[in-house]
Parts: C-alpha cells; structure tokens; sequence
C-alpha cells in the first residue's frame, strides 16, 4: 500500500482524519451539504463516490477510516460502479468479478 501513496504528504492526511470534520475533498459531494453526511451512516454513499470520482488522497482517507471490510462490502453492493473502477476494486481488494453487484459488465 506504501507505494501508492509515496508522494503524499501523510502528516497532512492524517490530521484530516483526526479531526472532527468531513475529512474528503469538498468537490466530491457537490450535490450534498458535507455538514449533513454522517461518516458511519451515509458510509456506502462515501466509498461509491470516493471510488468514482476521488484523488489519490480522498483514497487514502477512505482507507484509514474504514475496515478492509467495510469497503469491500460497500464495493459488492454497489450498482454504480463502471467498469474500470470495477477493476481496480477487484485487483486491489482481491474480489473476484463475479462476485460484485455491477457485474453484469462482463456478461
């Protein structure tokens, strides 16, 4: 995991994470007031968006705020996915194709 985030500034991030506040770009929830996002309720909607539209850093957030887990299953329910994201979660989180929601990309 080191590898991919080199050229991050991790102090940075990792008060972003500590602190109180949205932690994520504010870019990425345009449509939503970040003030009404509750980081465990709303935690599908924040992976699918990171996962779509995030930088590297929104990654890394997402990363230290949630299990393994948590993500995967988030990333198996989800129906919204396109197909390069697809298989990035898959290599990454090694999930095979099948087993995600939006598979129907590889009929």
């Amino acid at each position: 995991m080191s590898t991919y985030f080199k050229f991050l500034s991790k102090e940075i991030l990792e008060k972003q994470v500590d602190r109180n506040h949205f932690p994520f770009s504010q870019n990425l929830f345009w449509d939503t007031l970040t003030s009404n996002i509750d980081i465990d309720k709303h935690k599908n909607y924040i992976i699918e968006r990171v996962l779509s539209r995030g930088l590297l850093a929104d990654f890394y957030i997402l990363l230290k705020l949630y299990t393994t887990d948590e993500i995967i299953t988030a990333i198996k329910k989800s129906k919204s996915l396109d197909k390069k994201k697809l298989n990035f979660c898959s290599i990454y989180f090694e999930i095979p194709l099948n087993e995600l929601n939006a598979s129907p990309y590889y009929d």
